[in-house]
C-alpha cells in the first residue's frame, strides 16, 4: 500500500505528459506511456480495463479509434465456427443433440494499435438471461397496449371537419333564431313615442 501511494505521483505524471505529447511527438508520448507500465508492474499494480483499452500494453501508444487504431466488437464463437471445416459443423450438430445447451457468446472489444498492430482484447459481460411471457399474457398486454393507442389518436381530418361544420350550422341557427324573435311591444322606447 506504502509502495503505492509513493509511486502515484510519479504514474500521474508520466500519464499527464504522454498526453501532452501525444501529437507533438508521439515516439516520446509512447515510451514515456511504456515506462508508467514498467512501473505499475514493478509495484505490482494492474492496469484497469479501461486503461488497457486507452494505452498499448506492448509500446505504450494511446490508442484513439479512428486515428490509426481501430476497434473491433467481436464474437468468439461466431469466429471459431467460421474458421471450422463442413465436416466439423457436422458432427457438432450431431452431437449437440445430444448435449446441453452451450454457454453464451463470449464478447469482446479488439482494439490494434496503430503503431505496432497489437490486438488487445477486452472482454465484455454477458448479457442477462432472456424472459419469456407466457403467450396468453404477452398477447393481453398487446392487446391493452393496441386499445390505449387507438384511444390516443387524434380524431382524422374526416372527422374533426364534420365535427367543425356541424358547430357552425349550430351557431348558425342559434344566431337566425335570436333575430327572429319578436321584440317586446311594450319596451321605453315605445313610451317615449307616445
Amino acid at each position: 500500500m506504502a509502495a503505492a501511494n509513493a509511486t502515484a505521483p510519479a504514474v500521474t505524471f508520466l500519464t499527464d505528459a504522454a498526453h501532452m505529447l501525444r501529437f507533438a511527438a508521439p515516439e516520446t508520448s509512447a515510451h514515456l506511456l511504456s515506462q508508467r507500465a514498467a512501473l505499475l508492474y514493478s509495484n505490482d499494480l494492474a492496469p484497469s480495463d479501461l486503461e488497457r483499452q486507452h494505452v498499448c500494453a506492448a509500446c505504450g501508444h494511446i490508442m484513439i479509434p479512428g486515428q490509426g487504431t481501430e476497434l473491433k466488437l467481436q464474437t468468439l464463437r461466431a469466429s471459431r465456427k467460421k474458421a471450422a471445416g463442413t465436416k466439423a459443423l457436422k458432427s457438432q450438430t450431431a452431437t449437440r443433440k445430444t448435449q446441453p445447451p452451450a454457454k453464451p457468446p463470449q464478447r469482446s472489444k479488439d482494439f490494434t494499435c496503430g503503431l505496432c498492430a497489437r490486438v488487445t482484447r477486452i472482454p465484455l459481460p454477458a448479457p442477462g438471461p432472456a424472459t419469456r411471457q407466457k403467450a396468453a399474457k404477452a398477447k393481453a398486454r398487446m392487446q391493452k397496449a393496441t386499445e390505449s393507442v387507438e384511444a390516443q389518436k387524434p380524431a382524422t381530418a374526416n372527422a374533426s371537419s364534420k365535427k367543425r361544420a356541424k358547430n357552425r350550422k349550430a351557431g348558425l341557427q342559434a344566431l337566425l333564431s335570436g333575430q327572429q324573435r319578436p321584440s317586446n311591444p311594450l319596451s321605453l322606447a315605445d313610451f317615449m313615442m307616445k
